[in-house]
């Protein structure tokens, strides 16, 4: 797995376990200087899968639910369209891995994106583009 997307998954996966929305894991992560740790591991143990990772984080970052209900379920298809949105992102403002996604995470449409009831995670890549560079 690519050093991205293996960041966007781990990011939209822990989001699903713990029921928190994405861009909120991805500052925490930030915060936490989890994601810097996640390239350096995936150096070190390129081989490990997701559940290595979200072992791992687990074990260094506590965050708690913000709500009753499952509302993240769809991280699977979060994943594949933030990974085509950040790779957009990469390309148009050359950024790397770390800065396309926190210019995605960090912006008002990610917040948008991370809640399954207003489907905007069915939306193209192309439409998240434009609405996070109109931010």
């Amino acid at each position: 797995m690519e050093q991205k997307t293996l960041i966007i998954s781990c990011v939209e996966y822990y989001s699903f376990l713990k029921n928190i929305p994405g861009n909120k894991v991805f500052q925490a992560f930030q915060q936490a200087s989890i994601l810097t740790m996640i390239q350096e591991s995936h150096t070190n143990f390129p081989e490990m899968d997701l559940g290595f990772y979200v072992g791992m984080i687990d074990g260094m970052i506590a965050l708690e639910s913000d709500a009753d209900e499952n509302d993240y379920a769809h991280y699977e298809e979060r994943t594949s369209l933030i990974s085509q949105v950040v790779s957009m992102l990469e390309q148009k403002y050359q950024l790397d891995i770390l800065g396309a996604c926190s210019m995605y995470y960090k912006s008002h449409t990610a917040e948008m994106v991370s809640e399954d009831r207003n489907g905007f995670y069915q939306k193209t890549a192309t439409e998240i583009c434009a609405m996070v560079e109109e931010e």
